[in-house]
């Protein structure tokens, strides 16, 4: 299971890069590599059994939920 804490840094990562008013500057791309570098390493630790793709899948729509919420 993945914490509140992890999903929250996950959401405000997701935020900065898919909500960008520029997505193309520096800053949008740095959150989006970190976005996904902590996707790939909660994969590989929580649930490697799973296709990345619906990993990667459930965990934008928790932070989806998570933003709505905040």
């Amino acid at each position: 299971m993945i914490s509140k804490e992890i999903i929250a840094e996950l959401a405000e990562l997701f935020d900065r890069y898919n909500n960008a008013f520029d997505p193309t500057s520096r800053e949008a791309r740095q959150a989006e590599d970190q976005f996904h570098a902590k996707l790939y390493s909660l994969h590989a630790t929580h649930a490697p059994e799973v296709d990345f793709r619906t990993f990667r899948y459930e965990l934008i729509a928790r932070c989806r939920q998570y933003l709505a919420k905040n």
